[in-house]
């Protein structure tokens, strides 16, 4: 294979990789209801982003139907991650998460 394919090939995962990766910030939480611990949350992102930590499937969701990317968490862990970023929003800060293949961090933000 020639050097420059090699290149090619290379630029475009590494492209591929960085396109997963994505920081959310979070500005609002709003009840979805009738669920009580699952919230719509207003973000950066143009998707609707949901975290729903009573549902049978718990975790972070972006997008809706069969396209949406969804980020399983064990309910202790979903529920802590509501509780931060409720206590940013009551600071009247953002919250932020790095996600690309799996919730990294999280982080209250300006």
């Amino acid at each position: 294979m020639k050097p420059a394919s090699i290149a090619l090939i290379l630029t475009s995962l590494l492209l591929s990789a960085s396109a997963l990766a994505d920081e959310i910030r979070v500005k609002k939480m709003t009840k979805d209801t009738p669920l009580e611990r699952s919230f719509i949350l207003q973000t950066n992102l143009t998707e609707k982003v949901v975290i729903d930590c009573q549902s049978f499937i718990q975790g972070l969701r972006i997008g809706e139907g069969g396209t949406a990317l969804v980020y399983l968490m064990d309910p202790q862990d979903c529920e802590a991650l509501q509780g931060r970023m409720r206590t940013s929003l009551r600071k009247f800060r953002h919250h932020c998460m790095d996600v690309d293949t799996d919730i990294h961090s999280d982080w209250t933000c300006d």
